[in-house]
């Protein structure tokens, strides 16, 4: 996998949820927010064949273990997309219903709006 196709999974992965921030070549990093209020950055080391995630608290606070596990390191698909998995998860536990359901009820028409299915 590389930088360009982790972006295109991280987005068509948490569709509306996500705000995708900036894709970084050189670092080969992608940081996104999720539900509008969870800072994460993701990279790639291809020589290793590594994926890191990390939810950004601070600038040099950094979660990178959700509820007692970790995302993979693997940088396949399916690992990357059972990380993913865990952050959602762990993201929608640390937010109320009523933000979750005021969340979907504000973005998920204009997600569906663009010619997307969810």
């Amino acid at each position: 996998m590389n930088i360009n196709e982790l972006y295109g999974l991280i987005e068509s992965f948490f569709e509306h949820k996500v705000n995708m921030l900036y894709l970084d070549p050189e670092k080969k990093e992608v940081a996104f927010i999720l539900y509008n209020s969870f800072l994460f950055k993701c990279d790639l080391n291809d020589r290793y064949g590594r994926f890191g995630a990390g939810l950004f608290l601070e600038q040099e606070t950094v979660i990178t273990e959700f509820l007692g596990e970790r995302c993979s390191l693997d940088s396949d698909e399916k690992s990357i997309k059972e990380s993913l998995q865990l952050i959602d998860y762990y993201c929608r536990l640390r937010l109320p219903d009523k933000f979750l359901e005021a969340y979907d009820k504000a973005y998920l028409p204009r997600w569906i709006s663009k010619g997307k299915s969810y």
